[in-house]
Protein backbone atom coordinates (compact mmCIF):
# COMPACT_ATOMS: atom_id res chain seq x y z
CA UNK A 1 0.00 0.00 0.00
CA UNK A 2 1.47 3.20 -0.93
CA UNK A 3 0.24 7.13 -0.28
CA UNK A 4 1.18 10.20 -2.10
CA UNK A 5 2.28 12.38 0.99
CA UNK A 6 2.85 16.22 -0.24
CA UNK A 7 4.12 14.72 -3.82
CA UNK A 8 5.85 12.10 -2.82
CA UNK A 9 5.56 8.20 -3.55
CA UNK A 10 5.85 6.72 0.28
CA UNK A 11 5.26 3.57 1.59
CA UNK A 12 3.01 3.71 4.58
CA UNK A 13 5.11 4.29 7.75
CA UNK A 14 7.33 7.09 5.83
CA UNK A 15 9.75 5.13 3.70
CA UNK A 16 10.47 6.59 0.47
CA UNK A 17 10.09 3.97 -2.10
CA UNK A 18 12.70 4.68 -4.85
CA UNK A 19 13.17 8.28 -5.49
CA UNK A 20 15.42 9.67 -8.03
CA UNK A 21 18.17 11.00 -5.83
CA UNK A 22 18.84 11.35 -1.80
CA UNK A 23 21.48 12.98 0.37
CA UNK A 24 21.53 13.70 4.02
CA UNK A 25 22.21 17.41 5.53
CA UNK A 26 22.91 16.10 8.97
CA UNK A 27 22.01 13.42 11.48
CA UNK A 28 18.68 13.27 11.16
CA UNK A 29 17.18 15.33 7.81
CA UNK A 30 17.68 14.43 4.62
CA UNK A 31 16.97 15.69 1.30
CA UNK A 32 14.97 13.44 -1.37
CA UNK A 33 14.22 14.48 -4.98
CA UNK A 34 11.67 12.44 -6.87
CA UNK A 35 9.20 12.84 -9.76
CA UNK A 36 5.65 13.60 -9.25
CA UNK A 37 3.14 13.32 -12.11
CA UNK A 38 -0.15 14.76 -11.49
CA UNK A 39 -2.80 14.80 -14.39
CA UNK A 40 -1.71 17.81 -16.09
CA UNK A 41 0.98 18.57 -14.75
CA UNK A 42 4.13 17.38 -13.65
CA UNK A 43 6.79 18.67 -10.99
CA UNK A 44 10.32 17.87 -9.24
CA UNK A 45 9.55 17.03 -5.72
CA UNK A 46 12.60 18.03 -3.30
CA UNK A 47 11.73 18.06 0.25
CA UNK A 48 13.10 17.80 3.10
CA UNK A 49 12.60 14.70 5.50
CA UNK A 50 12.89 13.56 8.83
CA UNK A 51 14.76 10.53 10.09
CA UNK A 52 13.51 9.18 13.87
CA UNK A 53 15.58 7.47 16.16
CA UNK A 54 14.11 4.20 14.79
CA UNK A 55 15.36 4.94 11.65
CA UNK A 56 11.33 5.71 9.59
CA UNK A 57 11.95 8.42 7.44
CA UNK A 58 8.87 11.17 7.07
CA UNK A 59 8.22 13.72 4.61
CA UNK A 60 7.82 17.54 5.93
CA UNK A 61 6.17 20.32 4.19
CA UNK A 62 9.48 22.23 3.68
CA UNK A 63 10.68 21.54 0.28
CA UNK A 64 9.80 23.31 -2.89
CA UNK A 65 7.87 21.75 -6.44
CA UNK A 66 9.43 22.77 -9.72
CA UNK A 67 7.80 22.09 -13.21
CA UNK A 68 9.61 19.07 -15.15
CA UNK A 69 9.92 21.17 -17.98
CA UNK A 70 11.97 24.01 -16.10
CA UNK A 71 15.05 21.10 -16.03
CA UNK A 72 17.08 22.88 -18.21
CA UNK A 73 17.15 25.88 -15.92
CA UNK A 74 17.53 23.57 -12.69
CA UNK A 75 20.75 22.40 -14.68
CA UNK A 76 22.05 26.06 -15.25
CA UNK A 77 21.43 27.02 -11.84
CA UNK A 78 23.70 23.81 -10.37
CA UNK A 79 26.35 25.07 -12.87
CA UNK A 80 26.14 29.02 -11.54
CA UNK A 81 26.10 27.70 -8.44
CA UNK A 82 29.31 25.67 -8.27
CA UNK A 83 31.17 28.78 -10.33
CA UNK A 84 29.97 30.68 -7.73
CA UNK A 85 31.05 29.20 -4.98
CA UNK A 86 34.56 28.47 -6.78
CA UNK A 87 34.45 32.18 -7.09
CA UNK A 88 34.44 32.57 -3.50
CA UNK A 89 36.85 30.01 -2.53
CA UNK A 90 34.30 27.78 -0.84
CA UNK A 91 34.83 24.79 -4.00
CA UNK A 92 37.30 21.70 -3.08
CA UNK A 93 37.82 20.98 -6.45
CA UNK A 94 38.43 23.94 -8.11
CA UNK A 95 40.89 26.54 -7.31
CA UNK A 96 39.25 29.58 -9.95
CA UNK A 97 36.94 29.35 -12.59
CA UNK A 98 39.44 28.58 -15.19
CA UNK A 99 40.15 25.21 -13.52
CA UNK A 100 36.58 24.68 -13.24
CA UNK A 101 35.46 25.62 -16.80
CA UNK A 102 38.70 23.58 -18.54
CA UNK A 103 36.77 20.52 -17.08
CA UNK A 104 33.35 21.23 -17.89
CA UNK A 105 32.11 20.05 -20.86
CA UNK A 106 28.81 20.71 -23.81
CA UNK A 107 26.59 17.74 -23.94
CA UNK A 108 25.01 18.33 -26.86
CA UNK A 109 21.58 16.50 -27.58
CA UNK A 110 21.92 15.54 -30.97
CA UNK A 111 25.19 15.30 -32.85
CA UNK A 112 23.91 17.55 -35.84
CA UNK A 113 24.03 20.64 -32.50
CA UNK A 114 27.41 19.78 -31.91
CA UNK A 115 28.20 19.89 -35.76
CA UNK A 116 26.59 23.35 -35.98
CA UNK A 117 28.89 23.99 -32.84
CA UNK A 118 32.06 23.45 -34.89
CA UNK A 119 30.34 25.39 -37.86
CA UNK A 120 29.74 28.73 -35.08
CA UNK A 121 33.56 28.15 -34.13
CA UNK A 122 34.89 28.09 -37.74
CA UNK A 123 33.26 31.35 -38.79
CA UNK A 124 34.26 33.09 -35.20
CA UNK A 125 31.36 33.67 -34.29
CA UNK A 126 30.46 33.10 -30.11
CA UNK A 127 27.56 31.09 -29.26
CA UNK A 128 26.00 29.65 -26.08
CA UNK A 129 24.39 25.97 -25.98
CA UNK A 130 20.74 26.17 -24.68
CA UNK A 131 21.39 29.46 -22.52
CA UNK A 132 17.76 29.83 -21.34
CA UNK A 133 14.30 28.30 -21.13
CA UNK A 134 11.14 30.76 -21.45
CA UNK A 135 7.99 28.72 -20.40
CA UNK A 136 5.06 28.93 -23.10
CA UNK A 137 2.49 27.19 -21.65
CA UNK A 138 0.25 27.87 -18.11
CA UNK A 139 -2.44 25.73 -16.82
CA UNK A 140 -5.09 27.44 -14.80
CA UNK A 141 -3.67 28.30 -11.48
CA UNK A 142 -0.54 29.40 -13.72
CA UNK A 143 2.04 26.58 -13.26
CA UNK A 144 4.55 26.39 -16.33
CA UNK A 145 3.49 23.04 -18.35
CA UNK A 146 5.45 23.62 -21.06
CA UNK A 147 8.56 25.49 -21.96
CA UNK A 148 10.94 25.86 -24.82
CA UNK A 149 14.67 25.81 -24.67
CA UNK A 150 16.40 26.93 -28.36
CA UNK A 151 19.54 24.92 -29.17
CA UNK A 152 21.56 28.33 -29.38
CA UNK A 153 22.80 31.65 -28.44
CA UNK A 154 24.95 34.23 -30.51
CA UNK A 155 25.03 37.09 -28.27
CA UNK A 156 27.01 39.28 -30.82
CA UNK A 157 23.49 38.79 -33.03
CA UNK A 158 21.42 38.72 -29.99
CA UNK A 159 20.03 35.56 -31.95
CA UNK A 160 18.90 32.50 -30.66
CA UNK A 161 18.78 29.24 -33.08
CA UNK A 162 16.50 26.31 -33.27
CA UNK A 163 18.00 23.31 -35.22
CA UNK A 164 14.89 21.35 -36.94
CA UNK A 165 16.91 18.55 -38.97
CA UNK A 166 14.83 15.69 -37.60
CA UNK A 167 12.12 14.15 -38.62
CA UNK A 168 8.99 15.73 -39.83
CA UNK A 169 6.97 15.17 -36.60
CA UNK A 170 9.20 16.59 -34.53
CA UNK A 171 9.91 19.97 -36.95
CA UNK A 172 6.28 20.24 -36.48
CA UNK A 173 6.23 20.20 -32.98
CA UNK A 174 9.43 22.60 -33.15
CA UNK A 175 7.55 24.86 -35.52
CA UNK A 176 4.60 25.54 -33.03
CA UNK A 177 6.68 26.20 -29.74
CA UNK A 178 8.99 28.68 -32.16
CA UNK A 179 5.66 30.20 -32.97
CA UNK A 180 4.27 30.35 -29.07
CA UNK A 181 7.61 31.63 -28.50
CA UNK A 182 7.79 34.36 -31.06
CA UNK A 183 4.05 35.56 -29.50
CA UNK A 184 4.70 35.46 -26.08
CA UNK A 185 8.09 36.94 -26.38
CA UNK A 186 8.06 39.40 -29.42
CA UNK A 187 11.47 40.87 -28.51
CA UNK A 188 13.28 37.73 -28.85
CA UNK A 189 14.96 36.86 -32.18
CA UNK A 190 14.83 33.08 -32.96
CA UNK A 191 15.93 31.72 -36.24
CA UNK A 192 14.94 27.82 -36.93
CA UNK A 193 17.52 25.84 -39.31
CA UNK A 194 15.58 23.65 -41.34
CA UNK A 195 17.15 20.45 -42.89
CA UNK A 196 17.87 22.30 -46.04
CA UNK A 197 19.70 25.30 -44.52
CA UNK A 198 21.65 23.07 -42.23
CA UNK A 199 22.95 21.03 -45.00
CA UNK A 200 23.77 24.06 -46.98
CA UNK A 201 25.63 25.47 -43.90
CA UNK A 202 27.44 22.03 -43.54
CA UNK A 203 28.17 22.07 -47.40
CA UNK A 204 29.96 25.42 -47.03
CA UNK A 205 31.76 24.72 -43.66
CA UNK A 206 33.25 21.06 -45.15
CA UNK A 207 34.76 23.18 -48.02
CA UNK A 208 36.19 25.24 -46.04
CA UNK A 209 34.10 28.47 -47.52
CA UNK A 210 34.28 31.58 -44.75
CA UNK A 211 31.60 33.41 -46.40
CA UNK A 212 28.52 33.10 -44.25
CA UNK A 213 25.44 32.05 -46.23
Amino acid sequence: MQNIVYGIVCKVGGDIVNPVYRFSISKNEEIVADISEGKDLQVFDIRVNLKSKTGEITPTKKGIEIPVSMLPEIRRMVNLLEEACTVRGLSDEFENLDALKGVREVVFAHPSEEEFAKILKFYHIDWKYEPKTFPIKWDEAGNVIESFTPDFYLPDLNLYIELTTMKQSLVTKKNRKVKLLKTLYPEVNIKLFYGKDYKRLLSKYERGDKKIP
